[in-house]
């Protein structure tokens, strides 16, 4: 297999899966998720992870064409994207989550789904991954990304009882200062694409 594809392979899953930033919300999993049963919040896993691959599925192919309705190149897309990762990244690193959390059932398509796991970032992201890479990247990042996701929140409790509280937010601020990095790559790119 060509090392080339194989690299570029691996950088879009880490790209969105850093973004969507799943070790960061173990502990809001689990607090949305405390009060229910092992099969019910195996169940709004299961709707939360639904709900974020429908949803970047259909920004990743619709998603230009929204933005050519509109007016808005995807450069100036990636410029705004990158903003908003910007600041996504300083809630990751500050150990702040703004996302209206709430306790008891059915928190699966919101706040899980949407904006957690596919938040502007993510959107962004799969959208600049199909510009740029075309539709089998788009397809393996969000796939492999979701797998590695559903993988990771399943395993919440066991992982939260190794690595404890401490070690979440550890995680939560090394991945901001690289949703940081790729936030000012996204912008720097949409300038580029604009001169």
């Amino acid at each position: 297999m060509d090392m080339d594809l194989v690299s570029s392979l691996v950088q879009v899953f880490i790209m969105l899966f850093v973004i969507m930033d799943p070790p960061g919300i173990i502990p809001i999993f689990i607090a949305l998720t405390k009060d229910v049963s092992k099969e019910e919040r195996e169940k709004e896993l299961n709707h939360a992870v639904a709900v974020a691959s429908i949803l970047l599925l259909l920004f990743a192919f619709l998603g230009k064409f929204v933005l050519d309705v509109l007016g808005i190149t995807l450069n100036s897309f990636m410029i705004a994207g990158g903003i908003l990762l910007l600041l996504i990244a300083f809630d990751l690193l500050r150990g702040e989550h703004k996302y209206g959390v709430r306790g008891g059932s059915s928190v699966g398509a919101v706040p899980l789904g949407i904006p957690l796991l596919a938040g502007p970032g993510a959107i962004t992201a799969v959208m600049v991954i199909i510009q740029s890479y075309g539709v089998g990247f788009v397809l393996f990042a969000i796939f492999s990304a979701i797998i590695a996701t559903k993988l990771v929140l399943g395993q919440s409790q066991r992982i939260f009882r190794i690595i404890g509280k401490v070690g979440s937010e550890v995680l939560s601020r090394v991945m901001g200062i690289i949703v940081a990095a790729i936030a000012i790559q996204f912008i720097v790119d949409g300038i580029l694409g604009l001169i």
